[in-house]
């Protein structure tokens, strides 16, 4: 059976990556390469990650073949996951499967204009050395810029840091405070980069039925806790103790004081530049 489901959805992700749906075709544009692939090539379309804002396209075969695109947006992952499923043909369970990578064809893209964005970053990066540069050339002293050349990793580092703490409690305080708690059930599990995922189902306080994927959980029922307001932030069980003391160390041991030492860096070369 040939599928000829089309979805408006476009589906953006890093690096000018997208994937559109179109005549029950998967058109997936990543690393400069157009992909079509046909719904008969799909074995299944997973979504996981943080918050779910990854997509995977697993094809058929006894070596099955992975795609991925990571979005911001969680519902247009999930939105999109679903219009490639009803696109997915029905098959028994012994039915043979086609290798679905020999069904997959590829194209070079056109290679486009560097954006603004890449274009701001060069010239962050350029006004970065030069700085570096003047710093030597005014013979400022060897510590302000060796500070001020290691600057950006402490601040890249801390910046993840504080920031990945900082999702984590924001994550736990909603499901302690607002999360809703029900019974999910195991569905299937995969692996992963290495780690098993887990995939769980269950109905919402509205009577909707969900799915939550994640590395922690393994056994056939587990409590499920989710946000209402927002039904992608989940975690198995409903303790969320261990969670915010862990976003609290990434924060207040972790990833501030190396962002504050990386900021101390970019003040000691400033100074030195300008006295």
């Amino acid at each position: 059976m040939t599928s000829t489901e089309t979805s408006s959805l476009v589906l953006h992700g890093r690096r000018r990556a997208s994937a559109r749906l179109r005549d029950g075709v998967v058109l997936l544009e990543a690393d400069g390469v157009r992909r079509r692939i046909p719904a008969a090539a799909i074995e299944r379309v997973d979504v996981h990650g943080p918050k779910g804002r990854r997509l995977t396209v697993v094809l058929t075969g006894d070596a099955p073949v992975a795609y991925h695109l990571r979005c911001r947006s969680v519902p247009a992952v999930q939105e999109f996951a679903h219009a490639v499923r009803r696109a997915l043909p029905v098959r028994d369970a012994d039915e043979p499967r086609p290798d679905g990578a020999g069904l997959v064809t590829e194209e070079p893209l056109e290679r486009a204009a560097p954006n603004r964005v890449r274009l701001l970053g060069w010239s962050l990066g350029g006004g970065y050395a030069l700085v570096l540069v003047l710093l030597l050339v005014k013979g400022a002293g060897v510590v302000p810029g060796v500070l001020w050349a290691v600057a950006p990793g402490p601040i890249a580092a801390g910046g993840l840091g504080v920031y990945g703490g900082w999702q984590l409690l924001r994550e736990a305080w909603v499901l302690r405070t607002r999360g809703i708690t029900v019974e999910g059930r195991l569905q299937r599990s995969h692996w992963y980069n290495g780690v098993e995922q887990y995939t769980y189902a269950y109905v919402d306080s509205h009577g909707v039925r969900r799915e939550r994927t994640g590395s922690d959980g393994g056994a056939e029922r587990a409590e499920i806790t989710y946000d209402p307001a927002d039904p992608e932030t989940t975690k198995v069980g409903r303790r969320t103790t261990g969670q915010l003391v862990f976003g609290a160390v990434l924060i207040l041991l972790l990833g501030g004081p190396i962002l504050l030492a990386g900021v101390a860096f970019v003040v000691v070369g400033v100074v030195a530049l300008v006295i």
